[in-house]
C-alpha cells in the first residue's frame, strides 16, 4: 500500500514538473570581452582605496573610498556600458553614512525617490530597532 501511494506521489511531482521548463539563465550570446585596462591602489593602513578598469567591449568601472571610522567608508564612483541598440550609460554613485546614492539616466527616477525617502526616515529615527521597512511607489 505504502509503494503505491510513493508511486502516485512520484507520478504527480514528475506531471507537474513537466510543465513548468528548468530556467537556464542568460540566453544570449556569449562572447569573451578581454579586461584592456585595469588598476587597484590600497593604502598600507587601509585608509583609502582606489580602482578602475576598462573592458574591450566599452564598459568601464572606477571607484574611490576613504575610510570614515573605524568600520565606514565613503565611497565615490561611476560605470559605463553600452546598450544593445549602441546607446551609453553612465551611472555615478556615493555611498557613505547615508547610504548607496545612484545618479544618472540609468538610474530610474523612482529608485531615485525611494533611496531619498528612505534616507530621510533614517535620519528621523536613527534608532529604529533595526527594522527596515522598504517603501514602493
Amino acid at each position: 500500500m505504502i509503494s503505491i501511494k510513493l508511486s502516485v506521489a512520484f507520478c504527480l511531482i514528475v506531471a507537474a514538473s513537466a510543465q513548468f521548463p528548468a530556467h537556464t539563465g542568460y540566453s544570449g550570446p556569449h562572447k569573451f570581452v578581454p579586461i584592456v585596462s585595469q588598476d587597484f591602489q590600497i593604502a598600507q593602513d587601509g585608509s583609502s582605496y582606489k580602482f578602475n578598469y576598462a573592458s574591450g567591449d566599452g564598459s568601464q568601472r572606477q571607484e574611490s573610498g576613504v575610510q570614515n571610522g573605524p568600520e565606514s567608508y565613503s565611497v565615490t564612483g561611476s560605470f559605463s556600458y553600452n546598450l544593445p541598440n549602441g546607446g551609453p550609460v553612465q551611472v555615478n554613485y556615493v555611498s557613505d553614512e547615508f547610504g548607496y546614492q545612484p545618479t544618472g539616466p540609468g538610474v530610474h527616477p523612482d529608485i531615485v525617490k525611494a533611496v531619498a525617502q528612505q534616507v530621510a526616515e533614517a535620519r528621523s529615527s536613527p534608532h529604529s530597532g533595526g527594522s527596515f521597512r522598504p517603501v514602493y511607489g
